[in-house]
């Protein structure tokens, strides 16, 4: 019987590791803003010009592959789902689904750095959205990091005359169904089981562009190798490793952990895209992205008001409590 220093050790090895493959998550996502940037521009010139054709076109195949490949991995998480966890990934696929394609169409009409900050703030909006929902204030803190997370989005953003570019205007939009999906995940992830509720949200997204794309662009997948390659290469990275990782790390870490570490993914999207070429080291880069990320760092990482506090410890507690029995239930399945 292990002692309680060999556990305590063993908790903390494993939090460890579960804070390292959060941030490669983030490196993954950063890093692939270049990528996608470049596939869609492929895919729009095959569908005649349209951005949204080129980026719906794009996400079919890779939502395709991504499910099909987690629907053989991980049989168990769509073999004997109920219809409630159907309709919560239905409703986390929606949202996710809408995100993904106001931040890809927004992608092409902004630089990889500039994407990847505005959809940081996704973390500052969630306690406000929280707010909205269960009637608490997130507190003093909270309220001054969005505020200058708001700020860092306008040096980013706003041109002389003070409007806000077409591209980061989508990219905006999109961050806030990213924010409603981080909310309520929060809500579900107690109820379901983490690859059940993945792949519902992976299968119902799929369905969804199956049945909207050829309203959209014609559908063909006699594409060029280099589609192919970044179709593949973001179903993996993007979906299922991710999918598989939050899945596995969110059981040894905080949530406000996952959340810093995961919002790193703006700035491995700006070093990509200057590596890339396809952004530039200026002063709004550095200033804007600077004070997105000290919005987002004030947020997550000083208190909110009390009452906030304590639910986010009881839900943490509960999901702690979950991910125990999950284990001891798939050691049991595995005997």
């Amino acid at each position: 019987m292990a002692t309680p220093e060999l556990s305590t050790h063993s908790s903390r090895r494993r939090a460890l590791v579960a804070d390292v493959l959060l941030f490669s998550v983030a490196i993954f996502w950063g890093s692939n803003f270049v990528f996608i940037k470049d596939v869609v521009e492929r895919t729009t010139e095959l569908a005649a010009g349209s951005i949204v054709a080129g980026t719906v076109l794009y996400l079919l195949l890779r939502y395709l592959v991504a499910t099909g490949i987690f629907a053989v991995v991980q049989p168990r998480s769509w073999l004997g789902s109920s219809r409630g966890d159907w309709a919560r990934g239905g409703l986390l696929g929606a949202f996710y689904l809408t995100a993904l394609i106001l931040q890809t169409v927004g992608l092409q009409r902004t630089s990889p750095g500039v994407s990847g900050f505005i959809t940081g703030m996704s973390v500052a909006m969630v306690p406000f959205l929280y707010w909205l929902v269960a009637r608490r204030s997130p507190g003093r803190w909270q309220i001054i990091g969005a505020v200058v997370a708001t700020v860092g989005l306008g040096a980013l953003s706003l041109q002389g005359d003070f409007t806000i570019r077409w591209g980061d205007a989508i990219t905006l939009a999109g961050t806030f169904f990213y924010a409603l999906h981080i909310m309520t995940t929060g809500f579900f992830a107690p109820q379901v089981r983490p690859t059940t509720l993945a792949f519902t949200q992976m299968a119902v997204s799929t369905v969804a562009l199956v049945v909207i794309t050829p309203f959209v662009v014609q559908v063909t997948f006699d594409l060029p190798w280099q589609v192919w390659a970044v179709v593949v290469w973001t179903a993996l990275s993007g979906t299922i490793y991710a999918f598989f990782i939050q899945s596995w790390a969110q059981r040894h870490t905080t949530s406000t952990h996952a959340a810093i570490l995961l919002g790193f993914e703006s700035v491995f999207a700006a070093v990509a895209g200057i590596v890339a070429g396809m952004d530039s080291v200026t002063w709004r880069l550095l200033v804007g992205g600077s004070l997105m990320l000290a919005g987002v760092s004030i947020v997550e990482l000083l208190p909110g008001s009390k009452a906030i506090v304590r639910e986010i410890e009881a839900e943490e507690g509960s999901a702690a409590e979950d991910a125990a029995g999950g284990a001891a239930g798939a050691g049991r399945d595995r005997a």
